[in-house]
């Protein structure tokens, strides 16, 4: 159904400032009255008043065997971190993973940047592209070479990864807006954000925190809607430091958004892999090496 389909419950006007806007009915389902006044410049009632025409148009039971049926997975390839995540990163949902520095997470982002590019016999999502949105400088296509030739894949492929290098808060949010471009098209199945952390960098002490905390919560929203719009699966990556935990590093926003949290750390060349918390997941853990030819489990 396309906005037309709301003519005669709202005024024509507001369906023309919407398609102007770019909004449509997919993106009506996951705003809130308040960003939609703020998009159109509306006041929160009129905005109220379209979500719930939207509503009345477009919520209807979703049985639970339908939602079985969609619960693809992208596998991860690695013996004991497949079944760890039940099957792999299962689609229209955030993974969250974070660790001190050099414990493996950038290497992995690629690596399963890598792993989306494969079709769905191979353990992959068949993604035409993927996204790898880096904040710090980390995306290194000579990793992205070898896990090419690691699953069958040729340097040609380095073509499908479209690397976003972004540096502050304001070009991450360009960053997610290009990102749901590619969602929208049906052109990426895989966005890997690494980190998410680093551009909050701009914010210091106590003065910036309810600033920081605001943006923090609008890029994860951001992030919540492009996993709730189509068959996507979202990776984001946070750096932190050994005697600090995830939650004194963003707080709760940052902890508890993610449909999956990960931990990973490096103890005698291995990573350890902790599923720490989970919306549909029992808690454990994996472990996989990460060599020059790839990344191994063990």
């Amino acid at each position: 159904m396309s906005l037309d389909s709301l003519s005669g419950r709202i005024e024509r006007k507001y369906i023309e400032m919407m398609r102007s806007k770019g909004i449509d009915l997919n993106d009506l389902i996951l705003m809130s009255d308040s960003e939609l006044s703020k998009e159109l410049g509306v006041d929160r009632e009129v905005a109220r008043e379209i979500l719930r025409e939207v509503s009345s148009l477009l919520l209807r039971p979703l049985t639970a065997d339908k939602l079985l049926e969609e619960e693809s997975r992208l596998r991860t390839g690695i013996e004991g971190l497949d079944e760890l995540l039940g099957g792999g990163l299962r689609i229209r949902t955030i993974t969250g993973i974070y660790g001190p520095p050099a414990s493996g997470k950038t290497q992995f982002c690629i690596y399963m940047t890598v792993r989306s590019l494969l079709n769905e016999e191979r353990g992959g999502i068949s993604s035409e592209r993927a996204v790898f949105i880096d904040t710090e400088g980390t995306f290194d296509p000579g990793r992205a070479s070898a896990f090419l030739r690691q699953n069958g894949l040729s340097e040609r492929d380095l073509s499908r990864i479209d690397v976003l290098r972004v540096n502050n808060i304001i070009q991450l949010k360009e960053a997610l807006e290009i990102a749901m471009s590619y969602v929208r098209s049906g052109t990426s199945k895989l966005i890997c954000l690494d980190s998410i952390s680093y551009p909050f960098r701009q914010y210091g002490g106590l003065k910036g925190l309810r600033e920081r905390q605001e943006d923090l919560q609008e890029v994860l929203v951001s992030l919540r809607r492009i996993a709730d719009r189509g068959s996507v699966v979202i990776m984001t990556m946070h750096a932190i430091k050994w005697g600090r935990d995830l939650y004194s590093k963003g707080g709760f926003v940052l902890s508890h958004t993610p449909h999956n949290m990960l931990c990973f750390r490096k103890v005698r060349g291995k990573v350890i892999v902790t599923l720490e918390d989970s919306s549909y997941l029992p808690p454990g853990q994996a472990a996989f090496i990460v060599r020059d030819d790839g990344i191994i489990g063990l």
